[in-house]
């Protein structure tokens, strides 16, 4: 694979810093990777073959490509850190190929701003939105450790990007979500940094993108802003502390670091069900908590659908808690059995978040819920005999 032609073109108020993908071994389609910002957020981009080398390499070892021929220099650090990922998916993943990084100026030690600065990834879900709320209550404004922006990306959602572009729809509820966030930013004092790309349409499939893509693309995205933050944060997936081999597996967000920007992995031992509570005791938490897949876009005046399977397993969360009735983001919404029945469950791990739920339930005396779950247990396990 060859990334080349690193470009830095500005139109208007828009920013869009880009690099052309040329295929060796993959049939793939996609033949150019974009990021973009508008105004103060486009000012702070710090252009380099860093990030796309970081969103590239991983979905590339899966494709079957052999090796990563970069036009321009790569981080030093990165690259040792890709080489022990990319060993370590290999060993994972036994369809994911030994992927060689060859840049064209060699490697080189990058270094970070003189001044200690935080930033942190944040779609509106709970887990960026746990991270947020814990780093506020942990460390005082203008202490280093105190977040000082986030980063909100388009074009890491399954629908987002096709082929002929950005869904309009999905970009007007983008804009809804800039706005939601950018009311937080005002409250929680931190700068908000919105990106679109078209970094999602490297991974071939949603397995492809959960077992090595994720991680990969949010901090390909952070990596432009080399120069203003020293650290960002990558909040875990809620797995406590059995997490799976996958994308979203904490020890490998460090491996994206570079000697300028460093990838910390925050709340590594924190299951879902804990994150939810922290959220359902902070108001802003309860107004905007969005974990919606958005498989399809939830109605007027609503931000969570409320039936697919993050929604249900949240929900269940909160009343377990004795809490739902309090989350505007899930005004007049309930779960019963028949919802659970309904969830897809594909692998081991979508299960045991499901079952985390389950003893806040029985706390709370909903057997009816709690028979529902082990019934969904139960059917999951039948079928994967």
């Amino acid at each position: 694979m060859r990334i080349s032609n690193l470009c830095d073109n500005r139109d208007g108020g828009t920013r869009t810093v880009s690099m052309d993908l040329d295929w060796e071994e993959a049939e793939h389609s996609l033949d150019r990777l974009y990021f973009e910002a508008d105004g103060e957020t486009a000012d702070l981009f710090h252009p380099s073959p860093d990030p796309f080398v970081i969103a590239c390499l991983p979905l590339a070892g899966w494709l079957g490509e052999r090796r990563l021929i970069v036009e321009g220099a790569i981080c030093t650090r990165l690259e040792k850190g890709l080489k022990a990922l990319n060993e370590v998916y290999s060993r994972w993943f036994p369809n994911v190929q030994r992927v060689s990084m060859e840049p064209t100026e060699g490697f080189v030690a990058r270094s970070p701003p003189p001044e200690r600065h935080l930033a942190s990834m944040l779609s509106g879900g709970v887990d960026g939105l746990a991270s947020l709320r814990r780093n506020r209550l942990d460390y005082p404004l203008g202490h280093p450790n105190s977040i000082r922006a986030c980063i909100t990306l388009f074009g890491i959602g399954t629908y987002d990007v096709t082929e002929e572009g950005p869904s309009d729809d999905r970009l007007r509820t983008f804009e809804s979500l800039l706005e939601r966030l950018g009311k937080l930013a005002g409250e929680e004092h931190f700068d908000l940094l919105p990106v679109r790309t078209n970094v999602r349409r490297i991974a071939p499939d949603y397995r492809a993108w959960t077992k090595v893509g994720f991680g990969a693309g949010h901090i390909a995205a952070a990596q432009l802003f080399q120069g203003s933050f020293d650290r960002v944060l990558f909040s875990s997936d809620g797995d406590g502390p059995d997490p799976p081999p996958g994308a979203m597996h904490p020890l490998t967000n460090f491996g994206y670091s570079t000697g300028a920007l460093t990838v910390q992995s925050d709340q590594d031992e924190m299951r879902r069900s804990e994150k939810v509570a922290l959220l359902a005791d902070w108001e802003a938490g309860r107004r905007w908590m969005q974990p919606c897949h958005h498989i399809e876009i939830p109605g007027e005046g609503k931000i969570n659908c409320g039936s697919c399977e993050k929604c249900v397993r949240t929900m269940l969360v909160l009343i377990g808690l004795g809490r739902l009735d309090e989350v505007d983001a899930f005004r007049g919404m309930d779960v019963s059995p028949e919802k659970i029945r309904r969830i897809p469950i594909h692998n081991r791990r979508k299960l045991n978040l499901l079952l985390d739920s389950l003893p806040l339930l029985e706390e709370a005396g909903r057997d009816d819920l709690v028979k529902a779950i082990r019934r969904r247990a139960r059917k999951y396990r039948f079928r994967r005999k």
